[in-house]
């Protein structure tokens, strides 16, 4: 037993137990907090995103809707219009990065930010 022990070469077996299990895991477990991370990074810019869109529809409204809801003026071109200038400032507000990880995460990030104008209408009307 003893000669076994002596001739064993102990950095193979390390290298060994290294590569065939502790690599695997500690990339794992790498992946997963990255993951983790991303995920909570998304959530934030979608908050900063909601909280933009908020803040734009009711800049809009104050200073074009207002005047002219329920005119001759109120068109569904208009209604467009009001719409992609409430799109425009709630993107703006935003940083580069975070424009590029909701746009990445979200791949019609158009109709998401049409969605979220949608509820932020709603969320105004009914509070």
């Amino acid at each position: 037993m003893e000669t076994i022990i002596k001739n064993i070469d102990w950095m193979q077996v390390i290298s060994a137990i290294w590569t065939v299990v502790l690599l695997p895991v500690i990339t794992y477990i790498g992946t997963q907090i990255s993951n983790y991370t991303n995920s909570k990074k998304i959530d934030r810019y979608t908050d900063i995103l909601y909280e933009n869109v908020l803040k734009s529809v009711k800049d809009v409204y104050e200073t074009i809707v207002k005047d002219i809801k329920g005119t001759d003026a109120w068109t569904a071109e208009k209604k467009n219009e009001v719409k992609e200038i409430a799109k425009t400032k709630a993107v703006q507000a935003l940083s580069n990065s975070a424009y590029e990880i909701l746009k990445a995460a979200n791949t019609d990030f158009n109709e998401y930010l049409d969605g979220l104008i949608g509820t932020a209408l709603y969320d105004l009307k009914n509070n």
